[in-house]
């Protein structure tokens, strides 16, 4: 390559400028690879959305109803960790075998799974393995656009990773009542299909490495400790786990400033327009894990349904989302990243106080048409806020970018839902609400989620006050 073509950087592997023949060649690579790469996606999305339902079902059939929680807890803290690792690795190492050996992992977990009425940690076992081999998939698909994919498509494919993720959770959630009634082993059946992919994967993705590269083990194992130690404050809150947060923070950041070559610098984390978009991204999903839970609880204790009425309800939300993933990506580009990220969160705290005013007016109106709002916003966020954070940082580090990314989505949700649910579990919100609701579980209910609004609103006049120098400082082109 020449040093015309290739913005060369130390710090991670060489990204070809947009134009040249090596961009070109590495693009056409990338085209073959992605659609692959969502299949994988689906798959364990599918696993995902299919046991976070079902782990009850199971834990009762195996005799440990205490322990089933677990099914869906510890993969989900392992997922929180694995994302600011893969994401960070795909600007060092070959994403070919990153992704190859993801593939097997999660194969692995797949078959382990199918002996799952043995034990309850077997099928723990197994959705961690499912989890660790899954995650690469997603990470993966984001390093491939935001390095070899042209500037102008980026948000289209954005836009397509938020409707898979959509489709295949919704598909996870009807097939999961089913495969109740037949074997749940099946679930895991499924995930075992990844083997076809392997040849394809293997001949279209990208075999590069940074040159003179080393993994930052160290740097790594206190980023995930610390990822860790805070999903678990928050799940148990135990003081225990808040000592430990502080004492990882303390030594990551300590780590990052005193270690020849980290694998993410201070200078990246201090980048104001990287660290706001950052903080954005965490307020604005600050609701994300809660919202289907507090729904779910809105059908139970106010209107006396069960969970199956409920997500026949729901569904249709998380069907316009997939839709809009679709949709949203040619209107992202025509008005532009500010407006985009400004209509999502308006959208979204709008939709959540939606929800709350119109409890009175009937499940119809509560728990299928108001949590389109919230969806509808949804499919506007992610992807130009994800293009926001990527353009902050320089191309080779915009792998670490995306598991920062992750990462965040994966904590706040976590921090949400476990502030959330001992909101809506206790009863000082429940004497009264200026949504108009009776006192009692829908006064408590119509409380949690104009809060949950108010939280959304701050984040859209985060990004309002500071979306000049966050542009000021990034390198997109003509933005809107």
């Amino acid at each position: 390559m020449t040093d015309t073509a290739v913005k060369e950087q130390s710090n991670g592997i060489p990204v070809p400028e947009e134009g040249t023949p090596e961009f070109e060649k590495m693009n056409k690579m990338a085209k073959v690879a992605i659609p692959i790469i969502l299949a994988l996606f689906t798959l364990g999305v599918l696993q995902q959305q299919a046991f976070g339902m079902i782990y009850v079902n199971i834990g009762k059939q195996l005799g440990q109803p205490n322990l089933a929680p677990l099914i869906t807890l510890i993969p989900g803290i392992v997922l929180g960790i694995v994302c600011v690792i893969y994401g960070s690795l795909g600007d060092f190492v070959s994403l070919k075998k990153m992704v190859c050996l993801g593939t097997i992992v999660f194969i692995l977990g797949s078959v382990l799974g199918c002996f799952g009425t043995f034990s309850i940690w077997i099928v723990i076992a197994a959705r961690v393995l499912q989890s660790i081999g899954w995650q690469v998939s997603g990470s993966i698909f984001l390093v491939l656009v935001s390095k070899y994919v042209e500037k102008r498509k980026r948000v289209l494919w954005y836009g397509v990773f938020v409707a898979v993720f959509r489709i295949a959770a919704a598909l996870g959630v009807f097939l999961a009542g089913y495969m109740t009634l037949i074997d749940w082993r099946w679930l895991f059946g499924i995930g075992i299909v990844a083997v076809f992919f392997l040849p394809a994967l293997a001949k279209n993705l990208p075999d590069q490495h940074a040159k003179g590269a080393h993994i930052d083990g160290v740097g790594f194992t206190l980023i995930g400790l610390f990822a860790g130690a805070v999903t678990m404050f928050f799940t148990d809150m135990n003081w225990g786990w808040g000592i430990a947060c502080i004492v990882t923070l303390a030594a990551f950041v300590i780590y990052i400033n005193k270690a020849k070559s980290p694998f993410i610098t201070p200078k990246m984390l201090t980048n104001p327009a990287f660290a706001v978009t950052m903080t954005v991204i965490f307020v604005g999903y600050f609701f994300s894990y809660t919202l289907n839970a507090g729904v779910n609880n809105i059908g139970l204790n106010v209107y006396g349904i069960d969970s199956s009425k409920v997500s026949n309800l729901l569904v249709w939300s998380i069907i316009l989302a997939a839709i809009m993933g679709f949709a949203a990506g040619p209107i992202i580009q025509r008005i532009g990243r500010k407006a985009s990220i400004i209509l999502a969160l308006t959208c979204m705290g709008g939709g959540l106080i939606a929800i709350a005013f119109l409890i009175p007016a009937g499940k119809i109106w509560a728990l299928a048409v108001a949590p389109c709002i919230y969806y509808f916003g949804t499919s506007f966020f992610y992807q130009p806020i994800v293009d926001t954070a990527t353009l902050t940082v320089e191309p080779e580090e915009s792998g670490r970018a995306l598991g920062f990314n992750d990462l965040i989505q994966a904590i706040t949700g976590s921090i949400g839902v476990a502030l959330f649910g001992q909101m809506m579990a206790k009863t000082s919100l429940s004497g009264g609400s200026i949504a108009g609701t009776p006192a009692g579980a829908a006064s408590s209910y119509a409380n949690v989620f104009i809060i949950g609004g108010v939280v959304i609103f701050v984040a859209l006049i985060i990004f309002v006050c500071s979306m000049k120098m966050i542009y000021s400082h990034s390198r997109a082109d003509n933005e809107k």
